[in-house]
């Protein structure tokens, strides 16, 4: 009997069948200009620019260089090794390493902590959303450094935003590992409380901003705004905050992101006494000052709100590393964005079936209208998935 489909169901098959083949970014290193290409490398959005065995030209190579190009994950090795999220666990190795030997007193130098900045600067440039989502879902190291580094991120997405030269979006992602450099374990003791706070560990906690500043000074040859950012990464925009109790622009830039990219770091993580933001798909739908509100809640009146703006319009309403329900009714986890200005998600990664059971072999969707869509926020369902391998969702890890 001959059985024919939709050109919906159709849609669906080719969907399903073209993106059976995960895809990361990769730099393409210089010694290959004038050599057979090892393996199919793409565009951004998808498009073949070079094909297995084709000579790449100096031309290719210079048209290649100011946008990402992507292979094909099980073939991404031919072109390069570099995997971000590998190198993302040895920063958390190296910053818990680093700051437990400032707080001691022990030697830490400034090319130390810089080329930690560097280095999360470095990754994030080559694949953010792959930084962005396995920050979002792994615990890769003590919750007080993923705190800090999953802030680097956020705040390297909106300085970036922002238009600051590589240099300056060095110096706040260096602020934003360094903010707790004082106090990591009071933030680890206040993360897995049970119950709330007591008011010598409130009032302990709010000579962090200070002290870690004096720390970094000590250290010396660090830039001004790095440290700056780290002594008033508290400071509220109504004049709430501490230290100092700074108002308005009076709180410098780079700090200002910190403090955003700081509070929706903890919000979308959350901690024992503090879940995750559930987000609500009625504001997710909605207009971008609702969308904003709900997001921040009580603390957008004491953030800069144009910054909150700005970041929640890169990130996109579903993040990479937003756990969404599809309109097939299967559970994913968003990991790319469109590369343009838009951010709308554009691949999820499909980890359990229609009736909650995990996938035999997790498959890539592409989300478009008429074909896959996003239906709902799915996060409560994220300790069901404790099992799964977030860095093979973007490619790595094969």
């Amino acid at each position: 009997m001959m059985h024919t489909h939709s050109p919906m169901q159709s849609a669906y098959r080719e969907n399903t069948t073209l993106l059976q083949n995960l895809y990361r970014p990769v730099i393409l290193p210089p010694e290959l200009i004038g050599q057979a290409a090892p393996c199919d490398i793409f565009s951004a959005r998808g498009a073949l620019v070079v094909k297995t065995g084709s000579v790449i030209s100096q031309r290719a190579h210079e048209l290649m260089q100011p946008q990402h190009i992507y292979c094909q994950a099980e073939q991404a090795h031919h072109i390069s090794t570099f995997d971000p999220i590998e190198e993302l666990k040895r920063v958390s190795l190296a910053l818990a390493d680093l700051s437990e030997r400032a707080v001691r007193g022990t030697l830490v130098t400034s090319d130390e902590l810089i080329a930690l900045a560097r280095q999360v600067l470095e990754v994030w440039f080559l694949d953010a959303d792959a930084c962005l989502g396995f920050a979002r879902l792994s615990k890769f190291g003590a919750p007080s450094v993923c705190h800090e580094i999953h802030t680097a991120l956020l705040a390297a997405e909106l300085a970036s935003a922002h238009g600051f030269k590589h240099d300056m979006i060095e110096n706040v992602i260096g602020a934003a590992l360094t903010m707790n450099l004082a106090k990591l374990a009071l933030h680890d003791e206040m993360f897995n409380l049970e119950g709330y706070p007591s008011t010598d560990m409130r009032q302990e906690m709010r000579t962090h901003p200070t002290e870690s500043a004096l720390i970094l000074r000590g250290i010396g040859k660090l830039s001004e705004h790095w440290i700056d950012a780290v002594a008033s990464h508290h400071e509220n925009i109504n004049g709430s905050g501490y230290p100092a109790g700074l108002k308005g622009t009076s709180i410098a830039l780079p700090a200002r992101m910190l403090r955003v990219a700081d509070t929706l770091a903890a919000r979308l993580t959350g901690r024992k006494v503090r879940p995750p933001q559930h987000c609500n798909m009625h504001y997710a739908r909605g207009d971008i000052n609702h969308w904003v509100t709900h997001v921040f809640g009580a603390d957008l009146s004491r953030l800069d709100s144009s910054l909150c703006h700005t970041l929640l319009r890169v990130l996109s309403r579903f993040p990479p590393g937003s756990l969404v329900r599809l309109s097939n009714n299967e559970l994913a986890v968003v990991t790319r964005r469109m590369p343009d200005q838009t951010s709308t998600p554009r691949t999820v990664y499909a980890v359990s079936d229609t009736h909650g059971k995990p996938l035999p072999t997790p498959c890539v969707r592409r989300i478009r209208a008429r074909d896959c869509e996003i239906r709902a926020y799915a996060h409560d369902a994220l300790p069901k998935l404790i099992g799964v391998d977030w860095q093979k969702a973007w490619g790595y890890g094969y």
